[in-house]
């Protein structure tokens, strides 16, 4: 999953939700089962890079993409 700034590797999301929280365009949303929960990208194309996810994610889910020079 990804937008044009951000990268999720669902597989390292713990479902602790501080991502959602720091979201102010509501880029990002959950999936939340009783045996499959992680973080989703709802909107990707409200995201502009601020990087808030990146920064309170403590288990690396979120990589920066690297755009071309």
């Amino acid at each position: 999953m990804q937008t044009e700034f951000i990268k999720l590797n669902t597989g390292k999301c713990t479902a602790c939700w501080k991502c959602i929280e720091a979201c102010a365009k509501n880029v990002i949303g959950r999936i939340n089962l009783p045996w499959h929960k992680h973080a989703k990208l709802i909107n990707s194309g409200n995201c502009t890079g601020c990087q808030k996810c990146l920064k309170i994610c403590e288990f690396g889910a979120y990589e920066l993409i690297q755009k071309p020079n």
